[in-house]
């Protein structure tokens, strides 16, 4: 494939809005830990963002029909990621989630992420809607889900769930084999709620009533909310926005970045970044429009879904409109593993997008 015929059809909108939200994570974790001091979180989210950069330039390159071919591979390797976090990771805030490598902590939820788009839409692109092929559906992507639910990772958790459902749904399965699955996942949902940690519990329940324990469980939740308020319609600037500065919204690197964001940018900048995530998704849904093969068009479909719930959940908790999930702000929040794995998946699309559009000349 020639160079000139590759950056011709390349679509601007891909790249030019993640590098936008690069900005945006580099600046508000400057801003966040330039009091501390602690100025590395940034610097190392600027090496996060070259390498995931690599990622992206990398995966657009390369043909992603190919994955069909190795998507249960694929499927298989992150499994065994999952497992071996079990024996290997490493226990933070009750949680074990990493996997230490010494150059980067490895989370391999994150870049199952990847391996469950790959593999569930590989699989509905080449199966019937049966009943053996449905079950079997259900079943493997229930395999991801409990390993991450048991690290505990509720969020990641959840994101699985949400990229399984779209692409099912997108697969245009029966009426009465959505009605079937739903009451299914509801019933899965109460059976959930008692195998939930008591602070995962405690989160669910302070969300409907967070003023109950101010000083405890509602803390975060209201700090968050008095951060994204004090911005009101401008912003205090990177240098000025205290609430964030002077550490009164614990993990605002990662959970609660966007109240950082918001205090510093107020309603103006909180906006943009909405509109440029929206921007993003219409190109994602015009890629898989235009896809002439299902499993582009699948793919393409689950990445929205996807990227729709972890913005959804993330700002919404930041206000206090839905309970704290741990569920990052794809691209912003703070995380090494996140950062590549997002941008090895907009890479794809990018594929898709490019392939789509030289299918002509193949």
């Amino acid at each position: 494939m020639k160079f000139s015929k590759f950056s011709a059809n390349f679509d601007f909108w891909l790249i030019a809005i993640p590098v936008l939200l690069a900005v945006a994570s580099i600046s508000t974790l400057f801003s966040i830990t330039s009091v501390t001091g602690k100025t590395n979180l940034a610097t190392d989210q600027i090496i996060n963002f070259v390498i995931g950069f690599v990622f992206y330039f990398a995966a657009t390159a390369f043909d992603y029909r190919q994955y069909k071919t190795y998507s249960f591979y694929m499927y298989l390797f992150g499994i065994a990621g999952l497992i071996a976090v079990v024996f290997l990771g490493q226990t933070v805030f009750g949680s074990t989630r990493w996997i230490n490598l010494g150059f980067i902590q490895y989370q391999p939820s994150e870049l199952m992420k990847f391996f469950t788009l790959i593999f569930f839409a590989a699989f509905l692109a080449e199966k019937k809607m049966s009943v053996k092929s449905i079950v079997l559906y259900l079943v493997m992507s229930v395999i991801p889900i409990y390993f991450v639910f048991n690290q505990p990772d509720l969020g990641t958790a959840l994101t699985l769930i949400a990229i399984t459902i779209t692409i099912f749904l997108t697969a245009k399965p029966p009426k009465k084999v959505i009605a079937t699955v739903l009451v299914v996942l509801c019933i899965a949902a109460l059976i959930g709620w008692f195998g939930l940690k008591p602070y995962q519990k405690e989160r669910l329940t302070t969300f409907m009533n967070p003023s109950s324990d101010p000083l405890g469980s509602g803390y975060n939740v209201n700090q968050s909310k008095i951060a994204v308020g004090s911005g009101g319609l401008t912003g205090k600037g990177f240098g000025n926005a205290t609430q964030s500065q002077l550490q009164f919204i614990p993990v605002a690197h990662v959970d609660f970045i966007f109240s950082g964001w918001a205090e510093a940018t107020g309603f103006v900048g909180s906006s943009a970044m909405v509109v440029g995530y929206v921007l993003l998704l219409w190109r994602i849904l015009v890629t898989a429009s235009r896809s002439q093969d299902k499993f582009g068009g699948l793919f393409c479909f689950g990445v929205t879904g996807m990227i729709v719930f972890q913005i959804f959940v993330n700002i919404a908790m930041n206000i206090g409109l839905a309970p704290v999930t741990g569920i990052p702000l794809p691209l912003v929040s703070y995380g090494g593993t996140s950062v590549l794995t997002t941008m090895l998946i907009l890479g794809t699309v990018q594929s898709i997008y490019l392939r789509q559009r030289l299918l002509k000349f193949d």
